[in-house]
């Protein structure tokens, strides 16, 4: 089986920290709607961190327009319930949270809700029996669960992840993880764990900055092309209003 899904995160729309600096999250979110369009992708995942209150509907209506049956978890900005209210589609697994699993032929899809900052003990007995499986395994959760040296992480890691990471180095095969959080590009292996955070819709904060800086020159999507059980990845990233696609 062959697809490509384009991974959107963090796109803070109405975001005075984003206004504030010239950055314009609905323009940018258009602008990447537009081009997943023009690319024919087969499915957008969104990975949270929607906006201020009130964003929600406009969020949703226009994922909706471009891509009907769109994935969607929340991240630590989101009201969960409210998010909840408008993506009844998806049977959540949790009570009160929004986490859920899919799976085809080849690969099993695990969505996960850190919205709270942590995985709370019920999601990490589900998840050790979502990973009882087989096949490989795409995850997607807002929050990094490998850390490296960058001020986001210092500052706003997921609590406990060193327990969810050990959980998914138990896997039988490889888990290939898609988050966001952080506001920049990265990718980072670590014994069965691949894990690439894509860069936000909004505005990006500088890697090796000693504290956090915000950029606003650029912002982006990946592409996951999936072939069978074989995952590769293209970044798409927005400067000066041009798309440029890498490898990465």
């Amino acid at each position: 089986m062959q697809k490509r899904i384009a991974h959107i995160t963090d796109t803070h729309i109405d975001d005075p920290t984003a206004l504030d600096r010239g950055a314009n999250p609905r323009r940018n979110l258009k602008l990447i709607l537009e081009d997943i369009a023009a690319r024919k992708i087969d499915e957008i995942v969104f990975t949270g961190d929607i906006g201020e209150n009130g964003t929600y509907e406009w969020l949703f209506k226009k994922l909706e327009e471009y891509k009907p049956g769109f994935k969607l978890i929340p991240g630590n900005h989101d009201n969960v319930e409210e998010v909840i209210n408008f993506y009844p589609s998806t049977k959540t697994s949790g009570n009160g949270k929004l986490y859920y699993s899919l799976e085809d032929e080849s690969l099993k899809y695990i969505f996960m809700d850190s919205s709270a900052g942590m995985i709370d003990p019920d999601q990490m007995a589900w998840l050790a029996a979502e990973i009882n499986t087989q096949k490989p395994i795409i995850l997607f959760i807002h929050h990094p669960v490998l850390g490296f040296k960058t001020a986001m992480d210092r500052k706003y890691p997921l609590q406990d992840r060193d327990k969810v990471a050990e959980l998914l180095q138990q896997c039988k095969n490889d888990v290939t993880v898609f988050c966001g959080h952080y506001h920049m590009p990265d990718k980072r292996k670590e014994g069965r764990i691949t894990q690439y955070i894509t860069p936000s819709v909004a505005f990006q904060v500088k890697k090796y900055a000693k504290e956090i800086e915000i950029d606003t020159k650029s912002f982006g999507y990946r592409i996951i092309s999936i072939d069978g059980n074989v995952i590769k990845t293209t970044l798409v990233q927005n400067r000066n209003d041009y798309f440029t696609p890498e490898n990465r």
